[in-house]
Protein backbone atom coordinates (compact mmCIF):
# COMPACT_ATOMS: atom_id res chain seq x y z
CA UNK A 1 0.00 0.00 0.00
CA UNK A 2 2.86 2.37 0.75
CA UNK A 3 4.28 1.95 -2.76
CA UNK A 4 0.85 2.51 -4.28
CA UNK A 5 0.48 5.68 -2.21
CA UNK A 6 3.86 6.88 -3.52
CA UNK A 7 2.79 6.28 -7.13
CA UNK A 8 -0.58 7.99 -6.74
CA UNK A 9 0.84 11.07 -5.02
CA UNK A 10 3.45 11.29 -7.76
CA UNK A 11 0.71 11.10 -10.41
CA UNK A 12 -1.23 13.86 -8.66
CA UNK A 13 1.58 16.18 -9.75
CA UNK A 14 2.59 14.87 -13.17
CA UNK A 15 -0.48 13.25 -14.74
CA UNK A 16 -1.77 14.85 -17.95
CA UNK A 17 -4.02 13.79 -20.83
CA UNK A 18 -2.15 14.61 -24.09
CA UNK A 19 -5.31 13.91 -26.11
CA UNK A 20 -7.49 16.42 -24.25
CA UNK A 21 -9.23 19.13 -26.25
CA UNK A 22 -8.95 21.97 -23.70
CA UNK A 23 -6.79 22.98 -20.74
CA UNK A 24 -9.13 21.42 -18.21
CA UNK A 25 -9.13 18.04 -19.93
CA UNK A 26 -5.38 18.08 -20.57
CA UNK A 27 -3.99 19.30 -17.25
CA UNK A 28 -6.73 19.43 -14.57
CA UNK A 29 -8.92 16.36 -14.92
CA UNK A 30 -6.03 13.84 -14.88
CA UNK A 31 -4.76 15.27 -11.60
CA UNK A 32 -8.30 15.17 -10.20
CA UNK A 33 -8.41 11.50 -11.19
CA UNK A 34 -5.21 10.87 -9.23
CA UNK A 35 -6.75 12.50 -6.14
CA UNK A 36 -9.88 10.38 -6.58
CA UNK A 37 -7.72 7.24 -6.66
CA UNK A 38 -5.95 8.39 -3.50
CA UNK A 39 -9.35 8.76 -1.82
CA UNK A 40 -10.30 5.23 -2.85
CA UNK A 41 -7.01 3.93 -1.44
CA UNK A 42 -7.55 5.86 1.79
CA UNK A 43 -11.07 4.50 2.22
CA UNK A 44 -9.82 0.96 1.63
CA UNK A 45 -7.10 1.35 4.27
CA UNK A 46 -9.61 2.79 6.73
CA UNK A 47 -11.99 -0.12 6.07
CA UNK A 48 -9.32 -2.56 7.28
CA UNK A 49 -9.47 -1.05 10.76
CA UNK A 50 -12.63 -2.23 12.49
CA UNK A 51 -12.16 -0.36 15.76
CA UNK A 52 -12.08 3.14 14.34
CA UNK A 53 -12.20 6.07 16.73
CA UNK A 54 -12.70 9.66 15.63
CA UNK A 55 -10.78 12.20 17.65
CA UNK A 56 -12.29 15.48 18.79
CA UNK A 57 -9.95 17.32 16.41
CA UNK A 58 -11.15 15.27 13.45
CA UNK A 59 -14.80 15.82 14.39
CA UNK A 60 -14.33 19.60 14.56
CA UNK A 61 -12.63 19.59 11.15
CA UNK A 62 -15.44 17.43 9.73
CA UNK A 63 -18.05 19.82 11.18
CA UNK A 64 -16.34 22.84 9.60
CA UNK A 65 -16.05 21.04 6.27
CA UNK A 66 -19.72 20.08 6.38
CA UNK A 67 -20.71 23.68 7.10
CA UNK A 68 -18.54 24.93 4.23
CA UNK A 69 -20.11 22.45 1.80
CA UNK A 70 -23.61 23.41 2.96
CA UNK A 71 -22.90 27.09 2.34
CA UNK A 72 -21.33 26.19 -1.01
CA UNK A 73 -24.38 24.16 -2.01
CA UNK A 74 -26.72 27.06 -1.14
CA UNK A 75 -24.51 29.47 -3.11
CA UNK A 76 -24.59 27.05 -6.06
CA UNK A 77 -28.39 26.80 -6.02
CA UNK A 78 -28.74 30.59 -5.85
CA UNK A 79 -26.01 31.27 -8.39
CA UNK A 80 -26.85 32.95 -11.73
CA UNK A 81 -24.70 30.15 -13.24
CA UNK A 82 -25.43 27.02 -11.15
CA UNK A 83 -23.73 24.59 -13.56
CA UNK A 84 -20.57 26.68 -13.57
CA UNK A 85 -20.65 26.72 -9.78
CA UNK A 86 -21.10 22.95 -9.72
CA UNK A 87 -18.29 22.16 -12.16
CA UNK A 88 -15.99 25.14 -11.63
CA UNK A 89 -14.00 27.31 -13.98
CA UNK A 90 -13.12 25.49 -17.22
CA UNK A 91 -9.41 25.19 -16.39
CA UNK A 92 -9.29 25.39 -12.59
CA UNK A 93 -12.18 22.88 -12.18
CA UNK A 94 -12.75 24.18 -8.65
CA UNK A 95 -16.53 23.84 -8.42
CA UNK A 96 -18.69 22.27 -5.73
CA UNK A 97 -17.92 18.76 -6.99
CA UNK A 98 -14.20 19.38 -6.58
CA UNK A 99 -14.69 20.64 -3.04
CA UNK A 100 -16.63 17.51 -2.14
CA UNK A 101 -13.61 15.54 -3.38
CA UNK A 102 -11.22 17.68 -1.31
CA UNK A 103 -13.31 17.12 1.81
CA UNK A 104 -13.12 13.35 1.30
CA UNK A 105 -9.40 13.59 0.54
CA UNK A 106 -8.55 15.73 3.56
CA UNK A 107 -10.60 13.87 6.16
CA UNK A 108 -9.75 10.37 4.90
CA UNK A 109 -6.05 11.21 4.69
CA UNK A 110 -6.08 12.49 8.26
CA UNK A 111 -7.50 9.13 9.38
CA UNK A 112 -5.01 7.15 7.29
CA UNK A 113 -2.05 9.10 8.68
CA UNK A 114 -3.29 8.33 12.18
CA UNK A 115 -3.94 4.63 11.50
CA UNK A 116 -0.88 3.96 9.31
CA UNK A 117 1.84 6.50 10.27
CA UNK A 118 4.42 5.07 7.87
CA UNK A 119 2.27 5.94 4.85
CA UNK A 120 3.01 9.62 5.46
CA UNK A 121 6.61 9.01 4.39
CA UNK A 122 5.43 7.26 1.22
CA UNK A 123 3.11 10.14 0.36
CA UNK A 124 5.92 12.63 0.89
CA UNK A 125 8.27 10.65 -1.35
CA UNK A 126 5.63 10.48 -4.06
CA UNK A 127 5.30 14.27 -4.10
CA UNK A 128 9.08 14.69 -4.29
CA UNK A 129 9.43 12.20 -7.15
CA UNK A 130 6.62 13.98 -8.98
CA UNK A 131 8.34 17.32 -8.38
CA UNK A 132 11.62 16.08 -9.84
CA UNK A 133 9.82 14.77 -12.94
CA UNK A 134 8.03 18.12 -13.24
CA UNK A 135 11.36 19.93 -12.97
CA UNK A 136 12.79 17.70 -15.69
CA UNK A 137 9.91 18.63 -17.99
CA UNK A 138 10.71 22.34 -17.60
CA UNK A 139 14.17 22.33 -19.17
CA UNK A 140 13.22 21.25 -22.73
CA UNK A 141 10.47 23.90 -22.79
CA UNK A 142 12.95 26.58 -21.74
CA UNK A 143 14.93 25.71 -24.87
CA UNK A 144 11.99 25.16 -27.23
CA UNK A 145 8.70 26.84 -26.28
CA UNK A 146 6.76 24.72 -28.82
CA UNK A 147 6.93 21.71 -26.46
CA UNK A 148 3.83 21.25 -24.31
CA UNK A 149 3.74 17.40 -24.07
CA UNK A 150 0.32 17.18 -25.75
CA UNK A 151 -0.66 15.33 -28.92
CA UNK A 152 -0.52 18.67 -30.79
CA UNK A 153 2.91 19.70 -29.48
CA UNK A 154 4.68 21.98 -31.93
CA UNK A 155 1.48 22.96 -33.77
CA UNK A 156 0.54 26.65 -33.74
CA UNK A 157 -2.75 28.55 -33.73
CA UNK A 158 -0.86 31.79 -34.24
CA UNK A 159 2.81 32.69 -34.28
CA UNK A 160 2.81 33.06 -30.47
CA UNK A 161 0.07 30.58 -29.48
CA UNK A 162 0.24 26.77 -29.46
CA UNK A 163 -2.64 24.58 -30.59
CA UNK A 164 -3.27 23.81 -26.90
CA UNK A 165 -3.86 27.61 -26.40
CA UNK A 166 -0.62 28.03 -24.44
CA UNK A 167 1.01 31.40 -25.14
CA UNK A 168 4.72 31.74 -25.76
CA UNK A 169 5.12 34.06 -22.76
CA UNK A 170 3.49 31.44 -20.51
CA UNK A 171 6.26 28.92 -21.13
CA UNK A 172 7.80 26.95 -19.53
CA UNK A 173 4.71 25.34 -18.02
CA UNK A 174 6.07 21.87 -17.33
CA UNK A 175 3.13 19.53 -16.83
CA UNK A 176 0.66 22.30 -15.94
CA UNK A 177 -1.48 24.76 -17.87
CA UNK A 178 0.45 27.80 -16.61
CA UNK A 179 4.00 28.40 -15.48
CA UNK A 180 2.64 29.97 -12.26
CA UNK A 181 1.04 26.64 -11.31
CA UNK A 182 4.30 24.83 -12.04
CA UNK A 183 6.27 27.34 -9.96
CA UNK A 184 4.12 26.80 -6.88
CA UNK A 185 4.40 23.02 -7.16
CA UNK A 186 8.18 23.19 -7.56
CA UNK A 187 8.45 25.58 -4.60
CA UNK A 188 6.48 23.38 -2.21
CA UNK A 189 8.21 20.20 -3.38
CA UNK A 190 11.57 21.83 -2.56
CA UNK A 191 10.10 22.71 0.83
CA UNK A 192 8.77 19.17 1.34
CA UNK A 193 12.24 17.79 0.57
CA UNK A 194 13.71 19.99 3.32
CA UNK A 195 11.00 18.80 5.71
CA UNK A 196 11.77 15.17 4.84
CA UNK A 197 15.42 15.79 5.65
CA UNK A 198 14.61 17.48 8.98
CA UNK A 199 12.36 14.55 9.89
CA UNK A 200 15.12 12.09 8.93
CA UNK A 201 12.82 10.51 6.38
CA UNK A 202 15.29 11.44 3.62
CA UNK A 203 19.07 11.53 3.68
CA UNK A 204 20.98 14.75 3.06
CA UNK A 205 22.51 13.69 -0.27
CA UNK A 206 19.13 12.69 -1.71
CA UNK A 207 17.65 16.06 -0.75
CA UNK A 208 20.63 17.97 -2.19
CA UNK A 209 20.30 16.18 -5.54
CA UNK A 210 16.59 16.96 -5.68
CA UNK A 211 17.13 20.62 -4.88
CA UNK A 212 19.85 20.90 -7.54
CA UNK A 213 17.23 19.80 -10.09
CA UNK A 214 14.19 21.64 -8.70
CA UNK A 215 15.58 25.11 -7.90
CA UNK A 216 16.90 25.87 -11.45
CA UNK A 217 13.55 24.73 -12.88
CA UNK A 218 11.74 27.04 -10.46
CA UNK A 219 13.90 29.96 -11.59
CA UNK A 220 13.17 29.18 -15.23
CA UNK A 221 9.43 29.66 -14.62
CA UNK A 222 10.22 33.32 -13.79
CA UNK A 223 7.30 33.48 -11.36
CA UNK A 224 7.87 35.84 -8.46
CA UNK A 225 5.09 34.44 -6.25
CA UNK A 226 6.51 30.92 -6.31
CA UNK A 227 10.01 32.09 -5.46
CA UNK A 228 8.77 34.37 -2.68
CA UNK A 229 6.61 31.59 -1.23
CA UNK A 230 9.63 29.24 -1.10
CA UNK A 231 11.96 31.81 0.46
CA UNK A 232 9.61 33.02 3.19
CA UNK A 233 8.34 29.58 4.17
CA UNK A 234 11.86 28.05 4.07
CA UNK A 235 13.10 30.91 6.24
CA UNK A 236 10.35 30.14 8.75
CA UNK A 237 11.21 26.43 8.57
CA UNK A 238 14.96 26.81 9.15
CA UNK A 239 14.66 29.49 11.84
CA UNK A 240 17.30 31.73 13.41
CA UNK A 241 19.87 28.93 13.59
CA UNK A 242 20.54 29.35 9.87
CA UNK A 243 20.25 33.16 9.76
CA UNK A 244 23.37 33.58 7.59
CA UNK A 245 21.97 31.28 4.92
CA UNK A 246 18.57 32.97 5.16
CA UNK A 247 20.17 36.42 4.78
CA UNK A 248 22.13 35.33 1.70
CA UNK A 249 19.00 33.79 0.17
CA UNK A 250 17.02 36.97 0.96
CA UNK A 251 19.48 39.11 -1.00
CA UNK A 252 19.44 36.63 -3.90
CA UNK A 253 15.63 36.46 -3.82
CA UNK A 254 15.28 40.25 -3.94
CA UNK A 255 17.70 40.52 -6.86
CA UNK A 256 15.97 37.75 -8.81
CA UNK A 257 12.48 39.17 -8.22
CA UNK A 258 13.72 42.62 -9.26
CA UNK A 259 15.18 41.10 -12.43
CA UNK A 260 11.92 39.27 -13.22
CA UNK A 261 9.98 42.51 -12.69
CA UNK A 262 12.23 44.45 -15.06
CA UNK A 263 11.64 41.95 -17.87
CA UNK A 264 7.88 42.57 -17.77
CA UNK A 265 5.93 45.54 -19.02
CA UNK A 266 3.83 46.15 -15.91
CA UNK A 267 1.72 49.31 -15.84
CA UNK A 268 0.30 51.11 -12.84
CA UNK A 269 1.73 53.79 -10.59
CA UNK A 270 1.49 52.19 -7.15
CA UNK A 271 3.91 49.68 -5.69
CA UNK A 272 1.04 47.23 -5.16
CA UNK A 273 0.10 47.44 -8.84
CA UNK A 274 3.64 46.72 -9.94
CA UNK A 275 4.17 43.95 -7.37
CA UNK A 276 0.87 42.20 -8.16
CA UNK A 277 0.96 42.81 -11.94
CA UNK A 278 -2.09 45.09 -11.72
CA UNK A 279 -4.15 42.52 -9.84
CA UNK A 280 -5.36 45.26 -7.50
CA UNK A 281 -7.67 46.31 -10.34
CA UNK A 282 -9.32 42.89 -10.17
CA UNK A 283 -9.63 43.24 -6.39
CA UNK A 284 -11.49 46.53 -6.79
CA UNK A 285 -13.96 44.93 -9.21
CA UNK A 286 -14.42 41.98 -6.87
CA UNK A 287 -15.12 44.19 -3.86
CA UNK A 288 -18.06 45.83 -5.59
CA UNK A 289 -19.47 42.41 -6.63
CA UNK A 290 -19.14 41.04 -3.08
CA UNK A 291 -21.20 43.99 -1.82
CA UNK A 292 -23.87 43.23 -4.42
CA UNK A 293 -24.25 39.59 -3.25
CA UNK A 294 -22.81 39.11 0.28
CA UNK A 295 -23.97 35.46 0.25
CA UNK A 296 -21.89 34.66 -2.81
CA UNK A 297 -22.22 34.14 -6.55
CA UNK A 298 -21.45 30.40 -6.49
CA UNK A 299 -18.10 28.75 -7.08
CA UNK A 300 -16.02 30.40 -9.79
CA UNK A 301 -17.58 33.58 -8.48
CA UNK A 302 -15.40 36.12 -10.28
CA UNK A 303 -16.25 34.97 -13.80
CA UNK A 304 -19.94 34.74 -12.86
CA UNK A 305 -20.10 38.10 -11.10
CA UNK A 306 -17.97 40.23 -13.44
CA UNK A 307 -20.66 41.10 -16.06
CA UNK A 308 -23.09 42.39 -13.40
CA UNK A 309 -22.71 46.10 -12.60
CA UNK A 310 -23.97 47.86 -9.45
CA UNK A 311 -26.38 49.99 -11.54
CA UNK A 312 -28.14 46.86 -12.83
CA UNK A 313 -26.53 46.83 -16.26
CA UNK A 314 -24.66 43.86 -17.68
CA UNK A 315 -21.24 44.13 -19.31
CA UNK A 316 -20.94 42.50 -22.71
CA UNK A 317 -17.18 43.04 -23.12
CA UNK A 318 -15.36 40.04 -21.60
CA UNK A 319 -12.33 40.34 -19.32
CA UNK A 320 -9.19 38.26 -19.85
CA UNK A 321 -8.94 37.31 -16.15
CA UNK A 322 -11.02 34.40 -14.89
CA UNK A 323 -10.23 34.88 -11.18
CA UNK A 324 -9.77 37.74 -8.74
CA UNK A 325 -6.22 36.46 -8.14
CA UNK A 326 -6.47 36.49 -4.37
CA UNK A 327 -7.49 33.39 -2.45
CA UNK A 328 -9.77 35.03 0.09
CA UNK A 329 -11.37 37.49 -2.31
CA UNK A 330 -12.15 34.62 -4.69
CA UNK A 331 -13.66 32.60 -1.82
CA UNK A 332 -15.77 35.58 -0.70
CA UNK A 333 -17.04 36.03 -4.26
CA UNK A 334 -17.91 32.33 -4.47
CA UNK A 335 -19.49 31.48 -1.10
CA UNK A 336 -20.01 34.90 0.44
CA UNK A 337 -18.80 36.52 3.63
CA UNK A 338 -20.18 33.75 5.86
CA UNK A 339 -18.57 31.08 3.67
CA UNK A 340 -15.27 32.95 3.83
CA UNK A 341 -15.52 33.04 7.62
CA UNK A 342 -16.02 29.27 7.77
CA UNK A 343 -13.20 28.74 5.27
CA UNK A 344 -10.83 30.89 7.35
CA UNK A 345 -11.89 29.01 10.46
CA UNK A 346 -11.17 25.69 8.77
CA UNK A 347 -7.71 26.75 7.60
CA UNK A 348 -6.90 28.45 10.90
CA UNK A 349 -8.00 25.48 13.01
CA UNK A 350 -6.18 22.89 10.88
CA UNK A 351 -3.00 24.98 10.66
CA UNK A 352 -3.05 25.68 14.40
CA UNK A 353 -3.34 21.95 15.15
CA UNK A 354 -0.45 21.19 12.79
CA UNK A 355 1.83 23.94 14.11
CA UNK A 356 1.34 22.95 17.76
CA UNK A 357 2.14 19.30 17.03
CA UNK A 358 5.59 17.64 16.91
CA UNK A 359 5.19 17.65 13.11
CA UNK A 360 4.78 21.41 12.77
CA UNK A 361 7.29 21.57 9.91
CA UNK A 362 4.65 20.37 7.44
CA UNK A 363 2.66 23.51 8.24
CA UNK A 364 5.20 25.52 6.23
CA UNK A 365 3.70 23.98 3.07
CA UNK A 366 0.37 25.57 3.99
CA UNK A 367 2.14 28.85 4.74
CA UNK A 368 3.78 28.76 1.29
CA UNK A 369 0.37 28.22 -0.30
CA UNK A 370 -1.16 31.18 1.53
CA UNK A 371 1.75 33.39 0.43
CA UNK A 372 1.45 32.22 -3.17
CA UNK A 373 -2.32 32.69 -3.35
CA UNK A 374 -2.08 36.30 -2.15
CA UNK A 375 -1.88 37.08 -5.88
CA UNK A 376 -3.03 33.72 -7.28
CA UNK A 377 -5.95 31.37 -6.71
CA UNK A 378 -7.07 27.81 -6.07
CA UNK A 379 -6.90 25.22 -8.83
CA UNK A 380 -7.56 21.50 -9.04
CA UNK A 381 -4.06 21.16 -10.48
CA UNK A 382 -2.30 21.85 -7.15
CA UNK A 383 -4.67 22.80 -4.30
CA UNK A 384 -4.73 19.21 -3.00
CA UNK A 385 -1.08 19.64 -1.90
CA UNK A 386 -2.18 22.39 0.48
CA UNK A 387 -4.92 20.26 2.01
CA UNK A 388 -2.56 17.28 2.19
CA UNK A 389 -0.25 19.30 4.45
CA UNK A 390 -3.20 20.30 6.64
CA UNK A 391 -4.41 16.69 6.85
CA UNK A 392 -1.56 16.20 9.37
CA UNK A 393 -3.76 18.05 11.89
CA UNK A 394 -4.42 14.80 13.78
CA UNK A 395 -1.00 13.21 13.26
CA UNK A 396 0.12 14.29 16.74
CA UNK A 397 -2.37 11.85 18.28
CA UNK A 398 -0.11 8.92 17.31
CA UNK A 399 2.50 9.57 19.95
CA UNK A 400 3.31 12.90 21.54
CA UNK A 401 6.47 11.59 23.19
CA UNK A 402 8.00 9.62 20.33
CA UNK A 403 10.07 10.98 17.51
CA UNK A 404 9.12 10.38 13.91
CA UNK A 405 11.99 7.93 13.53
CA UNK A 406 10.70 5.93 16.49
CA UNK A 407 7.20 5.84 15.01
CA UNK A 408 8.49 4.59 11.68
CA UNK A 409 10.57 1.96 13.43
CA UNK A 410 7.58 0.84 15.46
CA UNK A 411 5.35 0.73 12.41
CA UNK A 412 7.85 -1.53 10.64
CA UNK A 413 7.41 -4.15 13.39
CA UNK A 414 3.61 -4.02 13.31
CA UNK A 415 1.51 -5.88 10.74
CA UNK A 416 0.90 -3.57 7.78
CA UNK A 417 -2.03 -3.30 5.46
CA UNK A 418 -0.29 -5.51 2.86
CA UNK A 419 0.02 -8.35 5.39
CA UNK A 420 -3.65 -8.04 6.33
CA UNK A 421 -4.70 -8.13 2.68
CA UNK A 422 -2.72 -11.35 2.05
CA UNK A 423 -4.22 -12.86 5.20
CA UNK A 424 -7.74 -11.91 4.06
CA UNK A 425 -7.17 -13.43 0.59
CA UNK A 426 -5.85 -16.66 2.16
CA UNK A 427 -8.91 -16.99 4.39
CA UNK A 428 -11.23 -16.34 1.44
CA UNK A 429 -9.53 -19.06 -0.61
CA UNK A 430 -9.81 -21.48 2.29
CA UNK A 431 -13.57 -20.86 2.57
CA UNK A 432 -14.06 -21.38 -1.18
CA UNK A 433 -12.16 -24.69 -1.26
CA UNK A 434 -13.98 -25.84 1.86
CA UNK A 435 -17.33 -25.29 0.14
CA UNK A 436 -16.12 -27.20 -2.93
Amino acid sequence: MNKLATILFCLSIILINPLGIDKGMIWSQPKILAVELICILNIFIISQHHKLKFSKTWKIAALLWGLFLLIGAIATINSPEPMRSLLGQSTAKDGLLYWILIVIFSLSNALVLKLEPSIGRSQLKGLIIGGVILAGSIFPQAINWHIDYTATTGQLLKSHILQSTIYREQQPIGLYSHRGFASFTLAVVALIALIGWRWKWLNKKFVQINLIIIIPALLLTQTRAGLLALFLSAGYLLGRKHYKLILACAIACILIIATFSQTRNIGGDSIISKFTSNRDYLWEISTTRIKMRPLGWGFDGFETAYPYLPDGKIKTIPITATKAHNLFIDVALSVGIIGLGVYLGLIGFSLWCVLKSPYKDIGTVAIAYLIFTFAWYESAQYTHIFWWSLSFFDYEKISRSSSISDELSASSHSPGVDTRIRSWVSRAKARIFKQI
